[in-house]
């Protein structure tokens, strides 16, 4: 145990460097810095979006719009002038605003006649962020709010003893949702996107975090063969088998890491972003309105369900690590480590992006088995299952990848214990030349 110790700290200061953890860190910093930025700019933007209005009607609808265009959070800017594709932007420069919103005369009188009436509007982009997206979808939410309180003063005059709402909304939808034994009074939409937010960067995370682990311990080896020191290695007094396990657990605990920093990174990003586009308090208010819905319907991670999430994740990267530190065995040099992880890098792109785009029961049974092989799926479908309850299949996943785990890592051992891991190396280009030749 103290000679396993020993390796294991030798590998742990190989690979937790200064030039190794610099370029995560900055990415990191950038990750929590944008959010930061994109919340505060977001913060400072107005609660109020100036419009200039120009009516040609002055009949009595016309002002029902201008007041619902007001109380739906536009400024409205009251302009006289003649609009134009020619003449529009001066306009815009005169109110001080980018939108404009053109009345056209006759007005209110055709919406009395009953005949619908264009509204004619005009804004102006200079980009195309989402902060600045903020204008355009206040207008549309606007023009919606405005198009409701012009039909209800119609609706008031065709049939007044009809309330506005009965006349505009007579179905209200009392939406309710299902999952498992459990249901809720909740729309499913919303639903819908409570999870996709909760489970959409953990993936990611969990796919960066094995990528990396894969890479570092195949250089590794691959950098031991090339410098000869492998040879000083193999010469020490410790199994052969002590060696691979503790360059495994030494890249395994230094691949965690990274992930829950990305983790960190990530989750400040999104909080920034969600908060610079819908606004600080709008977006506290949507989580806090849909969760008391979610805890009904048992949508909530438990310790216990990170704990789980957090074993398929170090059963992965154990999958990956083994693998990988037997590809870099084979590698020629340090340049062809990348190319011999393509194929397991494959593998995990598979999963990734089926799981993504695709509910893996809806597939042909041949290609859900053959998904459901791979190691690395249990990896992306293990956050969605432990918020439907699937505990099971979660366990299961662990099981099956410990199961591959062992199947490579005694694989590694033999590999190690042979001397030939000093000369053996695969150069497919090489035997095409050699071939050729």
């Amino acid at each position: 145990m103290r000679r396993f110790m020993t390796l294991f700290k030798k590998e742990l200061r190989e690979l937790v460097t200064l030039q190794m953890f610099l370029p995560f860190l900055i990415i990191i910093g950038i990750f929590v810095s944008i959010g930061q930025v994109v919340a505060d700019v977001g913060a400072e933007q107005p609660t109020t979006v100036p419009v200039a209005v120009v009516d040609h009607d002055g009949g009595p609808h016309a002002g029902v719009l201008v007041t619902a265009l007001e109380q739906s959070g536009l400024e409205p800017v009251m302009i006289d002038a003649e609009v134009s594709g020619e003449t529009v932007n001066a306009a815009l420069d005169e109110a001080g605003t980018t939108i404009l919103v053109e009345i056209p005369s006759g007005f209110s009188d055709g919406l009395t006649a009953g005949e619908p009436q264009d509204l004619i509007t005009w804004t102006r982009v200079k980009h195309f962020s989402f902060i600045g997206n903020t204008e355009v979808t206040a207008l549309a939410n606007s023009l919606g709010v405005a198009n409701s309180a012009v039909a209800a003063a119609i609706g008031a005059e065709a049939a007044p003893g009809m309330s506005p709402q009965m006349l505009q909304q007579p179905i209200v939808p009392a939406e309710h949702v299902i999952i498992g034994e459990r249901y809720a009074a909740t729309p499913a939409s919303a639903v819908m996107a409570f999870v996709s937010q909760q489970t959409t960067f953990i993936p990611i995370v969990l796919f960066v975090a094995v990528i990396f682990a894969s890479q570092m311990i195949a250089t590794a080896v691959a950098t031991e063969k090339e410098n000869k020191t492998l040879e000083t290695l193999l010469s020490y007094p410790v199994s052969r088998t002590s060696i691979v396990t503790s360059k495994m657990l030494a890249a395994g605990l230094v691949a965690l890491l990274v992930g829950a920093a990305y983790m960190f990174g990530i989750s400040r990003f999104t909080a920034g972003i969600t908060e610079g586009i819908v606004g600080e308090g709008a977006a506290d208010r949507a989580m806090a309105a849909s969760q008391a819905a979610m805890q009904q319907l048992g949508l909530t991670l438990s310790v216990a369900d990170y704990a789980l999430l957090g074993l398929t994740l170090f059963g992965g990267i154990l999958v990956a690590l083994s693998i990988s530190i037997i590809l870099g065995a084979f590698a020629e040099n340090v340049k062809s480590v990348q190319a011999l992880l393509t194929p397991m890098m494959v593998m995990m792109f598979i999963p990734y992006f089926l799981t993504m785009f695709l509910d893996l029961s809806a597939l042909p049974d041949a290609a859900r088995t053959a998904i459901m092989a791979i190691p690395f799926t249990y990896l992306f479908i293990a956050g969605p299952n432990l918020f439907l309850g699937n505990d099971g299949l979660v366990w299961f996943g662990i099981a099956y990848q410990l199961l591959w785990f062992a199947v490579f890592v005694t694989a590694a051992a033999r590999v190690f214990s042979s001397d030939r891991i000093l000369t053996m190396k695969l150069s497919v280009g090489r035997k095409k030349k050699q071939a050729a030749g």
